[in-house]
């Protein structure tokens, strides 16, 4: 009869995971090895090569557990006592660290949403990331969906795909552009894991989502002093 192994299924995936974001640390996300990854977890290849294929495989993995940690904030942030318009800008609100999951946050998902990554990674691990970012976006849909259906957006559901895409889009942007566009702006390096300070309520990319949200038909429009609210509701709640 065959040994039991040392570890389940499961702690072996959680030991490959913080293996993997350690060899990236001490390397980048191009340079880590998969030998790495196993030496760090105390694992045989064998045993690593079980749960991830390839390099692409850890990514994509590391990036679903991303995801699905913007996710629950982002939950948080859809059951503040705001109005639809207030949560949808407290989403760019947030403090940045209360979304950060990793150090190279932002480096990594600019890597695996290409599709070369795409291509290259194991089927399985593609399916979970691509399920992760279906369900935000069906997440998003509802919430819009219930303020169509109270009369708060009071075009009801003529505007709801167009309202889901353009501020969903911003506010995923938020975690890539607004960041690029904060470095600039304060002589940053790019690719430094600096934090960044959560954005001003007269921040450009807040006054951008403003407009943007202000141009359907809410019973209520956002104004400045609603955005210093949300800021403070934020701040209350743990998220800013």
């Amino acid at each position: 009869m065959a040994p039991a192994p040392r570890f389940s299924a499961e702690e072996q995936e959680k030991l490959i995971i913080c293996a993997a974001i350690k060899a990236i640390e001490e390397s980048s996300l191009l340079d880590f090895s998969m030998s790495a990854i196993a030496k760090l977890a105390g694992l045989s290849m064998g045993s690593v090569y079980k749960f991830v294929q390839c390099k692409e495989d850890v990514l994509i993995a590391l990036a679903t557990r991303m995801y699905q940690e913007r996710q629950d904030v982002f939950k948080k942030v859809l059951a503040l006592d705001l109005t639809t318009p207030e949560r949808i800008i407290a989403a760019s609100l947030l403090d940045f660290a209360k979304v950060q999951m990793y150090n190279f946050d932002n480096q990594l998902e600019s890597i695996v949403n290409t599709e070369a990554m795409m291509k290259r990674c194991s089927q399985r691990w593609l399916t979970q990331m691509m399920t992760c970012g279906e369900q935000c976006q069906t997440m998003f849909q509802q919430f819009l969906q219930a303020a169509a259906d109270s009369g708060e957006l009071t075009s009801g559901n003529r505007d709801i795909e167009e309202i889901n895409l353009g501020t969903w889009s911003l506010s995923i942007g938020y975690f890539q552009t607004v960041r690029l566009h904060h470095c600039r702006n304060n002589n940053i390096d790019e690719t430094s894991t600096e934090e960044m300070p959560a954005l001003a309520p007269d921040d450009l990319h807040i006054r951008s989502m403003q407009r943007l949200v202000n141009t359907y038909d809410w019973q209520k429009k956002i104004s400045n002093d609603d955005i210093k609210k949300v800021c403070l509701c934020l701040k209350n709640s743990g998220l800013r």
